[in-house]
């Protein structure tokens, strides 16, 4: 009887909580919608960024030149503005973070598509889980 109440499955646990984030696919870039300091971006999912990057034009605090970067192989290096801003994805999550701010026309040119900014590893690291879910078209997202 005891090992017949080990293997009935609990119906009490608590399973983890997971948000969907909805993304679109621009060629076989992945785009999410988000908010910086209350307004709607676009942001290019980029798991091998380090940073977040908030393109300057896309960015209306910033009044000043920024460079733009330069591709160095796999990644972009190139001086940025480090600013602090609220970043608001699936409505749900917040932070109050520092982020790069530079100018990306030239690599949404590149890319072919029209993006406010990279979502990097300094908010995709701070979830339990990150799980992209290419049928449903939304990345879930465990606190």
């Amino acid at each position: 009887m005891f090992l017949l109440l080990l293997l009935t499955p609990l119906r009490g646990l608590a399973q983890p909580r997971v948000v969907a984030l909805p993304f679109r696919y621009v060629d076989s870039f992945i785009l999410v919608d988000a908010k910086i300091d209350g307004t709607p971006v676009h942001l290019l999912v980029d798991t091998g960024a380090n940073k977040t990057i908030l393109n300057a034009k896309s960015f209306g605090r910033v009044e000043m030149h920024v460079p733009r970067p330069v591709n160095r192989g796999a990644g972009i290096v190139g001086n940025a503005l480090r600013l602090r801003v609220d970043l608001e994805i699936a409505h749900e999550f917040m932070f109050s973070q520092r982020v790069s701010v530079m100018d990306l026309e030239e690599l949404s040119r590149r890319f072919g598509i029209q993006f406010d900014g990279l979502l990097g590893q300094d908010i995709l690291n701070q979830f339990h889980s990150v799980r992209i879910d290419y049928k449903k078209r939304v990345i879930e997202l465990e606190p």
